[in-house]
């Protein structure tokens, strides 16, 4: 009886299981869509940082940045604690979670390890630029136009430095690049406001081209140092006054607590 039993179990035809692959997808799909959701939600805010539309100190509010940018509460409380971890952002008693403020030995600190990973990264790419990467540095460096308005000379410094980075084919020495990036969006006002600043770098940037072309690592390395601390200098120099340039320059806007879009 109980033999009987089981071979009718054993013989019962079994329903095709469901492919692994489709039952996969179908539950990462979604995740997948959140993460991409959480990460454009911080890439927001943090530009919204770099270009000055979010001051440091500036309250970082859950509702009114879902209601920014049009999104649901939970991939904004997700980016704005990914701000917090990587230093963006801080919490402050009595006020929740504001702008990250650096103090001016901070900014120091900052400026020297800025330095050095750029020191770094240029030397890497003079040894490992492919000729095609090259190109694409140069064709870049000649879009600088020195008279433009100093967030397009930013964006431009900024696409051209992660150029050099991508050419390292170092995927370490990018991640440490991305940490330095993170933090210098708190810098606030933009050197570019200052007069002159934009034919320096023209030349500056240059020098770390046809040194990389050269595949001359220590020149690389050099100008880019002189670079980076040239900005640093400025930057420490200028002090309160950058911040009043950085207030009035026609091309930033004057962001409000409700529109920094």
């Amino acid at each position: 009886m109980a033999g009987s039993k089981l071979s009718r179990v054993r013989d019962k035809p079994r329903r095709p299981a469901a492919p692994l692959r489709s039952a996969s997808t179908s539950r990462l799909a979604p995740r997948e869509e959140s993460f991409a959701l959480v990460d454009r939600v911080y890439e927001e805010v943090r530009e919204a940082i770099r270009e000055g539309l979010i001051k440091p100190g500036y309250r970082l509010v859950e509702r009114d940045i879902a209601a920014q940018l049009n999104v649901s509460r939970t991939p904004v409380r997700e980016a704005l604690r990914l701000l917090e971890a990587h230093g963006l952002a801080s919490s402050v008693t009595g006020r929740g979670l504001v702008v990250t403020s650096l103090t001016p030995g901070e900014i120091a600190e900052l400026y020297h390890a800025w330095e050095m990973i750029e020191g770094i990264a240029a030397a890497t790419a003079a040894q490992n630029a492919t000729d095609l990467e090259i190109d694409a540095l140069r064709q870049m460096h000649s879009l600088w136009n020195p008279e433009d308005t100093a967030r397009n000379l930013g964006r431009l410094n900024k696409r051209f430095h992660l150029a050099i980075h991508v050419a390292t084919h170092n995927r370490f020495l990018m991640r440490a690049s991305r940490t330095i990036d993170d933090s210098v969006s708190l810098l606030g006002f933009s050197t570019y406001s200052l007069p002159r600043r934009g034919h320096e770098v023209a030349a500056e940037h240059g020098a770390i081209v046809e040194a990389i072309a050269a595949r001359n690592p220590a020149a690389a390395a050099a100008a880019a140092h002189a670079h980076i601390r040239r900005a640093g200098q400025l930057r420490m120099a200028a002090g309160g006054e950058g911040a009043k340039i950085h207030a009035n320059a026609d091309d930033y806007a004057q962001a409000s607590r409700m529109d920094w879009r």
